[in-house]
This record gives C-alpha cells, sequence and structure tokens, in this order.
C-alpha cells in the first residue's frame, strides 16, 4: 500500500490547482506501478480525485474505493459546505483544530484554492453517469450516521457500483470504523480477482446479452 500526499496536505506546497496536480500525481503513481493498483479516496475532495484518475487508465487500475462521498451532490452544494466548514473555523476554536489535524495547517489556503477550482471548471465532481463510464469496479463506502450519505448508496448501486454502509461510522469511516473498513477493502480486492463485482456481473450480463444478436446476423449474412 502506498500513500500519496494530496497538494497542501502536511509539508507540500499549495499549487495554484491542487486537485489538478493531485489527479496528475495518481495517475503518474499508478502507471509507475508493476501491477495495476487499488485506489482509495476519501471524502469529496478525495474520492473526485481517485476517481478522475482513473479515468482512461482502463486495466492500469484494479480497482476504486470511494468513502464518504455521494454521486448526487453537485458542484454548488460542495461550494456551500465548504463556505460553511471555513466560517465555522473561524468561531469554533475545536473545529479549526479538527480541519488543521485531517487537512494540515494551511488548510484554509487549501479551502480557498479548491473554491477556485470549483468556479473555473478544473475541478468537477464525478457523477453517476462518470461512474457508468469507469472501466474499473468501484465500491462506495459511506458511514451509516449520515442521512444524505447513507441516501447515498442507492444511486450508486445503480450506476453500477459495490456498496456499503458501516453502522456507527460517520462520515470518515476509516477513522471511526478502521477494522470494518480494512476488512471491505480486502474482500473488495478478492471479489474483483473472482469476477463478483457489480462491474464484472453488468459487463458479463452485457455480453450474454450480446451473443444471440450477433448469432443472428451471422445467420443472417449466411442466408444472404
Amino acid at each position: 500500500m502506498i500513500g500519496l500526499e494530496l497538494p497542501g496536505h502536511e509539508s507540500d506546497d499549495i499549487p495554484e490547482h491542487p486537485m489538478r496536480t493531485a489527479v496528475e500525481r495518481v495517475r503518474e503513481a499508478v502507471l509507475d506501478r508493476p501491477e495495476p493498483p487499488l485506489l482509495v479516496g476519501l471524502s469529496y475532495l478525495g474520492a473526485a480525485v481517485v476517481l478522475r484518475a482513473a479515468a482512461g487508465l482502463g486495466a492500469a487500475v484494479r480497482g476504486v474505493v470511494v468513502s464518504g462521498y455521494s454521486f448526487t451532490v453537485d458542484q454548488t452544494t460542495l461550494r456551500r459546505w465548504l463556505t460553511g466548514f471555513t466560517r465555522m473555523a473561524q468561531t469554533q476554536p475545536r473545529s479549526a483544530a479538527h480541519f488543521a489535524a485531517l487537512h494540515g495547517p494551511r488548510w484554509p489556503r487549501l479551502l480557498s484554492a479548491t473554491l477556485d477550482e470549483l468556479g473555473d471548471g478544473c475541478l468537477a465532481l464525478p457523477d453517476r453517469d462518470d461512474l457508468a463510464r469507469l472501466e474499473s469496479p468501484v465500491m462506495l463506502v459511506n458511514g451509516a450516521l449520515l442521512e444524505n450519505e447513507r441516501r447515498a448508496v442507492e444511486p450508486a448501486s445503480r450506476a453500477g457500483a459495490d456498496v456499503a454502509v458501516v453502522a456507527g461510522a460517520g462520515h470518515v469511516v476509516p477513522q471511526d470504523s478502521p477494522r470494518t473498513f480494512a476488512a471491505l477493502i480486502e474482500e473488495f480486492t478478492v471479489r474483483i480477482d473472482e469476477r463478483r463485482t457489480v462491474f464484472h456481473h453488468r459487463r458479463q450480463t452485457s455480453d450474454q446479452a450480446r451473443v444471440p444478436w450477433s448469432s443472428d446476423a451471422e445467420r443472417d449474412s449466411a442466408s444472404a
């Protein structure tokens, strides 16, 4: 397992476009690996990074796990949330300390750069259509304590993702339920290797549906 430091976190400098830079870093790391890796992204920005990085890489990515995410949240909603976090931190020292622990001491500047990316179109949250187009298995793992994230699993499942809801966990599932999260990733990896994911099932069903059509076409061609 390799942990990639996102731009602007810890000691890293904050580039003009942190999320675009993060996507490029993940893609470089994927292509540098001898075997296709499993990508894991947390929360809306981490999930967006790994999903965008996986797009177009096909078999170079073993699979994708995202957590604390919804494929139905739009740019306007995310912008409102991020702005709210900034205001909250200005009046609540405990919230400010929590954000600093998660994202590093320079999180206000990082958040400002992220808001700029939302405004100039450099950061677009992957939606259900993006999920359906991915050429890799995807699993969404959300906590049960937040209604928005509980409700996010059904549309994700319909769009082709494996889904899991973790009891007793909130937005940051790996922090609230680390053993359960690790077990889910391990089990998902096994099912990828055994081709027992929703992604593989849909692909197999689609291939089977095309077989009779191909046979009829060949028979018609032979008759002609």
